[in-house]
């Protein structure tokens, strides 16, 4: 998580929802593997800010663009963070791609750092459990989930619509004339 909290493309909602299924499968354990990730979220967190309250904007489009932050990505951000202030680090934990990149603005505004930690700590920390538990509740439900897939993607439905996917490009790209003549071959 501490990857993710610094920008780098590990989405948490991918990681935490596996992370739940361990717990479901007494791997782990739901609190000890939630104060993980939330710790490791806010270290990463703690990078960007710094990048942002240390080093300032330049820095931050320098390093934005190593891990595909543009420059708009920062605008925004920094929209969102001046309309809503201090809160805007607790509302974008809920937002995808604000998420990971509110730590900037905040840095760059020079909040201050034990507010910056609070919020983050609090939406960062209810993100992770939300996500954990989603993992324990599609764990629990496993085999309707499997047997749920199971039905969309058998052999016979998936030849089906393969089919219709290419009867539809050929109609598309060659129009009538060219399924006319394709059935004339």
């Amino acid at each position: 998580m501490t990857l993710e909290g610094a920008t780098l493309p590990v989405p948490s909602e991918i990681i935490l929802p596996v992370t739940g299924f361990l717990v479901y499968n007494h791997t782990l354990d739901f609190w000890p593997a939630v104060a993980v990730a939330s710790l490791g979220g806010l270290f990463g967190t703690i990078i960007d800010f710094s990048i942002g309250f240390y080093l300032g904007r330049p820095a931050v489009i320098r390093y934005g663009r190593k891990i595909g932050l543009s420059e708009q990505h920062l605008m925004i951000a920094e929209r969102w963070f001046a309309r809503r202030g201090s809160s805007a680090v607790l509302l974008a934990r809920f937002v995808p791609l604000l998420r990971t990149v509110i730590a900037f603005p905040a840095g760059l505004a020079k909040m201050k750092i034990g507010k910056f930690l609070a919020f983050s700590a609090i939406g960062i920390i209810i993100w992770d459990i939300i996500l954990i538990y989603l993992g324990v509740l599609a764990g629990q439900n496993y085999t309707a989930i499997v047997n749920s897939l199971d039905g969309c993607f058998s052999q016979e439905k998936v030849e089906r619509r393969e089919t219709r996917i290419r009867a539809w490009q050929i109609d598309h790209n060659l129009g009538l004339t060219g399924i006319r003549q394709i059935s004339r071959i």
